[in-house]
């Protein structure tokens, strides 16, 4: 029946509050203590984290915008994103992991995936900053790159090579961007020229199918006209002056036949010995003037002249075995008289050039008369179209209007194009647009992460807000009697004394040791636990 009764409990006042913290001092303790421990482990167990940083500015372009205009359009940080993406992506962040040797340890417990994310979300930063200000007052856009991990040297490293590849790509975009640009006018420029051609072509064309009735055409018509007129005039006058200088050749071929007739054979036995005899005189003049000419270049151990003296002394006894061979045999054939043989051969000579000259004759006269009908045909032509009538100019100047306009625009593009090539020329040259390093990958003394002198406090504050709440749930669950105060409130009677309740001193001491054994084992293997936790820090960080 007692347990049913509520009694309601009073409210504590400073002297409860003294008492609860004198009767749960180690549960308060206990916690704060633990979270101590708990916090330091951690925090000496977590890695450092070394954050390596690096600068880089954009330097405007060396030649002046006024001379060269660059021919990409992309702002500065639509730029660095797209660079930033490209360095970021999956295959360049596992290149740099499989370089530099990076995460093992998360590489064992995690996949690839999960560590670039990591990689690519919390290590790596790249952002613009505010500006650097040059020696001119300028202040000149710019960009931090950085790069977090536990080991300080291959932070430096990495940071570095992203740099280096954030310099690289920003190169290579820049060629990409004004080779693609330049591109694109070519093509642009290609397809203008093939309009132009196509309208050019039309215009050709309307031109042909109404030539003679254009109004600017007939000035020119009648011109043509008067020309060819004065060239097929020429044309007849040189054909007639053909005519007789071809009978003049007739004339003289039949002369030169008849003279040849005239003069008697000679035996073809003489005429051989005698060219025989004028071709070695020919060679050994021939052969005696080149002596000479060696002479006058080389001494007389010369090789090719003494070669050449023993070739001469050859054909000298050719010559004169073949002069005695003709002495012998003119007995017994009769000789014909050089003076005769020579108007022979004179003759025959000049039948021949008279021939070659006729040939030459015929195809000038053939040519003069091809040419004569080309000029008539022509000429008559031309008289079709003056006496055409004219035709309207409605199509003929829409024509015009469009070749005009095409035209522009070729030429507009054809400057647009080599303006673009001039940019491209001035991107290989590396006078545009370039990044700087201002500030190298720096190499960290001090890590930025974890933040132990913040954590160890946090965990003992923690620990003893844990030991509040615990003791705060004790009191709340105890209905028991703690004092006086709550005795006379249960009972509604007047309290008169209290009795005291007495324990075996031996008992109490006991307990007392083993409640100082205890809290001192515990107290020595925290603070052993947090020496441990220090000192393999700085063992494996030296």
């Amino acid at each position: 029946m007692l347990e049913q009764l509520s009694v309601p409990r009073r409210p504590p006042d400073f002297e409860d509050y003294v008492d609860i913290l004198r009767r749960n001092r180690r549960w308060i303790l206990a916690p704060a203590f633990f979270g101590l421990v708990i916090s330091t482990v951690v925090a000496y167990l977590i890695d450092d984290t070394y954050v390596s940083k690096a600068l880089i500015r954009l330097v405007p372009q060396q030649i002046n915008e006024a001379l060269v205009q660059t021919a990409t359009s992309q702002q500065l940080a639509d730029h660095i994103n797209a660079m930033a993406e490209t360095i970021e992506s999956r295959n360049t962040l596992s290149n740099l992991i499989n370089t530099y040797g990076l995460y093992k340890k998360e590489l064992k417990s995690e996949p690839l995936e999960d560590v670039i994310n990591q990689m690519r979300t919390t290590d790596i930063k790249i952002q613009p900053t505010s500006g650097v200000t040059n020696v001119t007052g300028k202040n000149l856009p710019a960009m931090q790159v950085s790069f977090s991990y536990r080991d300080r040297n291959l932070a430096q490293k990495v940071c570095a090579d992203l740099v280096s590849r954030f310099m690289n790509e920003h190169t290579v975009d820049r060629m990409t961007n004004e080779r693609a640009t330049n591109e694109f006018l070519n093509d642009e420029f290609e397809r203008s020229k093939r309009e132009l051609d196509t309208l050019e072509q039309k215009l050709t064309d309307f031109r042909k199918r109404n030539a003679g009735h254009l109004p600017e055409q007939m000035q020119m018509n009648l011109s043509e006209m008067n020309a060819l007129e004065q060239r097929a005039t020429t044309l007849n006058e040189a054909g007639s002056r053909n005519n007789e200088q071809r009978m003049l050749l007739e004339s003289d071929l039949r002369i030169a036949k008849d003279r040849l007739a005239s003069i008697k054979d000679v035996p073809p036995q003489a005429q051989a010995r005698n060219e025989h005899l004028l071709q070695l005189d020919r060679q050994i003049q021939a052969l005696e003037t080149n002596i000479a000419d060696l002479k006058d270049r080389y001494t007389e151990d010369y090789p090719d002249l003494q070669s050449a003296r023993a070739q001469l002394a050859v054909l000298k006894r050719q010559r004169e075995d073949a002069a005695k061979q003709e002495k012998t045999q003119k007995a017994e054939t009769a000789v014909e008289n050089p003076i005769t043989m020579r108007e022979r051969q004179d003759a025959q000579a000049a039948i021949e050039m008279l021939q070659t000259q006729l040939k030459a004759n015929a195809v000038e006269g053939q040519q003069i008369s091809k040419e004569l009908q080309s000029v008539n045909a022509s000429l008559r032509n031309y008289q079709g179209r003056v006496e055409g009538s004219p035709v309207g100019d409605q199509e003929y100047s829409e024509l015009i209007r469009d070749r005009d306009l095409a035209k522009q625009k070729y030429q507009e593009l054809e400057a647009k194009r080599q303006k673009s090539a001039i940019s491209m020329d001035m991107e290989s040259h590396q006078q545009g647009e370039t990044l700087e390093v201002l500030d190298p990958a720096s190499l960290p003394t001090t890590p930025t992460a974890p933040k132990r002198a913040l954590i160890i406090p946090i965990g003992a504050v923690v620990g003893l807000l844990l030991g509040i709440v615990i003791v705060a749930i004790r009191e709340i669950k105890d209905t028991s009697l703690k004092n006086l105060k709550d005795a006379r409130l249960y009972t509604n009677l007047s309290i008169l004394g209290s009795v005291p309740l007495l324990l075996n001193e031996a008992i109490v001491r006991r307990r007392k040791r083993i409640s100082w054994l205890g809290w001192t084992a515990a107290t020595l293997a925290g603070l052993l636990i947090m020496a441990g936790s220090v000192a393999r820090y700085y063992l494996y960080k030296a």
